[in-house]
């Protein structure tokens, strides 16, 4: 029996595989010190004011956001997975709060001093307008001199550096994972079989280069006032860098 993780009419790809049990299981061991000591990076770098509140968008179960909390600030996590922030809520307090939301959607005017997107929460999309509408969001949902710090895959080390098939055993799962490059779009087909069933989704995320933000950006109202290549905030290096990370006002 084939269940399919796209079976859905008109849901997107991160609409079902980010609600399933499957997805946390074959991500659990992300590296949740790199992600400290970036996000401890960027504050540093940003000083913001002991009073600040940040928005976590794209926020996922919480951990990132919780760490924000814990150095202080009044943060609000967002994410459109209802599971991710029902797990989230645990974590909630009078300075952490958790929402559902569409970042394409309206959620907040004049809201936040910062608001991260970290880890490549973007370019899920199926349309350049679809981006351009997330970025209008948070262009609103922003206090007139906030900012935005968004956080990317280097597009073009991944196309250098793509890894085309992989198996990856989880617990007692074994996940067979294929990548490919199509309709300037990496593509991650993840199949797997677990309880006499079998399992198929998919991954999506669009090759979005330095220059193609650039572009989203101006059409956003933001104006990019920093550019870094890894999480250590060194300089971005087109070729070679890890990361894009953008730093918008």
């Amino acid at each position: 029996m084939m269940k399919e993780g796209l079976i859905k009419k008109k849901e997107a790809w991160f609409e079902s595989w980010f609600d399933t049990t499957y997805y946390h299981l074959l991500y659990q061991d992300r590296d949740d010190k790199e992600a400290r000591f970036f996000i401890k990076n960027m504050i540093d770098n940003l000083k913001p004011d002991h009073n600040a509140h940040f928005l976590d968008l794209a926020c996922g179960r919480g951990r990132h956001a919780k760490f924000l909390s814990e150095l202080g600030y009044d943060v609000t996590g967002i994410d459109l997975s209802e599971s991710n922030i029902e797990f989230a809520q645990q974590f909630a307090n009078d300075t952490l709060h958790f929402e559902v939301g569409d970042m394409r959607q309206p959620f907040g005017e004049n809201r936040f001093d910062y608001i991260f997107n970290l880890f490549t929460s973007f370019g899920y999309f199926d349309s350049y307008d679809d981006n351009l509408s997330a970025l209008k969001m948070m262009k609103r949902a922003l206090k007139p001199d906030g900012v935005l710090v968004l956080d990317f895959m280097n597009v073009n080390k991944v196309r250098l550096g793509l890894v085309e098939e992989e198996v990856r055993q989880v617990e007692n799962i074994e996940f067979h994972i294929e990548r490919f490059i199509r309709d300037e779009r990496v593509i991650k087909k993840i199949t797997f079989e677990d309880k006499g069933h079998h399992y198929k989704y998919e991954e999506k995320v669009q090759l979005l280069d330095k220059g193609d933000f650039e572009k989203l950006f101006q059409e956003a109202g933001f104006t990019i006032t920093q550019v870094y290549g890894d999480f250590d905030l060194s300089e971005y290096n087109r070729r070679d860098g890890e990361r894009l990370i953008l730093v918008a006002e």
